[in-house]
């Protein structure tokens, strides 16, 4: 089984899910999730989150988190392990408690973070477990619509899009999450790769940190997330840079030209395809372009010059 990815940058946002094993419970009385907002407290004056919601259901968990520090795997490793212990001694039991590692999604939180506190908070409601969201003890919800005290969670950010007033940002916010009950549509259906859910300019952020990792230690989130641009379209961008016809940069005597060069290291970057795919388009063999590829790395690392160049056509192929 594939690894999974974790995008952390100081300031990142996520919205965290854990399931039970098998979906089983994990919290099994009222007693257990009282033990779980202690860890939510603990780790987060230990690591410095922020935790703007959070719905606790029988059999999984709901966070709304933002890193001011890069620490969104240690922070989860800890809330995770330290519950998983205090379930075992509790019930007298072994093993695992929940399904594999926990799930993070990397969020634009200026675009999302209404939409997601919405849906974390109305999860007991579409369990048809309370008829109004505000009633269910183990969300933060209360304390968005003064109901409840809870210095657990940060209110204010999400608030403010609606007043600067407490009581009205209060009671405009009772007003939006009752609005969302009995929609369809989720925040989720946005997801991409599974891993991001934000616009264009949040994505090109996204991947200008993705680009630290090198091909060969790519994981398939980053490859589905990364658009596919086709080889040909590569290729015409490099003719128009370089001001050469397609037949010339394709001729196998120019298989030592810079501009060729870039174009099978673009290709290669770009458009998803396999090697033999891209050796056909080039006229060479399949294993030649691993070759190549790692030659162009190699002057990129030396180069400043080819590398600003190499980077300002991906920019053309990529924000076009």
């Amino acid at each position: 089984m594939a690894r999974q990815l974790r995008i952390e940058f100081e300031g990142a946002f996520y919205h965290i899910t854990s399931r039970g094993n098998m979906r089983e419970k994990v919290f099994f009385e009222h007693k257990d999730k009282e033990r779980f907002l202690e860890i939510l407290e603990r780790t987060k004056e230990r690591y410095g989150y922020l935790l703007h919601a959070y719905t606790l259901m029988d059999n999984h968990y709901h966070l709304l988190i933002e890193t001011p520090k890069a620490n969104i795997s240690r922070i989860m490793q800890n809330i995770n392990t330290s519950y998983t212990v205090y379930i075992n001694r509790r019930y007298h039991r072994s093993g695992h408690l929940f399904q594999g590692r926990f799930k993070a999604i990397i969020v634009d939180k200026d675009e999302y973070l209404l939409a997601l506190s919405r849906y974390i908070h109305l999860n007991p409601v579409r369990a048809k477990i309370v008829e109004r969201p505000e009633d269910y003890k183990w969300t933060s919800c209360g304390a968005f619509t003064g109901k409840r005290a809870n210095a657990l969670v940060g209110t204010t950010d999400t608030l403010s899009y609606f007043s600067e007033k407490k009581r009205k940002a209060e009671n405009a916010y009772r007003g939006f999450i009752e609005a969302g009950i009995g929609e369809k549509e989720s925040p989720f259906n946005e997801v991409e790769a599974g891993i991001m859910l934000g616009g264009k300019r949040f994505k090109a952020k996204i991947l200008k940190l993705l680009d630290k990792i090198k091909d060969d230690a790519e994981l398939p989130q980053i490859k589905r997330l990364r658009e596919k641009i086709p080889i040909d379209r590569v290729i015409e961008v490099c003719c128009k840079h370089y001001v050469i016809d397609r037949e010339e940069l394709l001729k196998k005597r120019k298989k030592g030209k810079k501009e060729r060069q870039i174009a099978i290291y673009l290709s290669k970057a770009l458009s998803g395809e396999r090697n033999i795919a891209i050796g056909n388009c080039f006229g060479i063999k399949g294993p030649a372009i691993s070759g190549i590829i790692k030659a162009m790395e190699e002057r990129l690392k030396q180069d400043q010059n080819l590398k600003r160049e190499a980077e300002h056509l991906k920019g053309i192929l990529i924000n076009e």
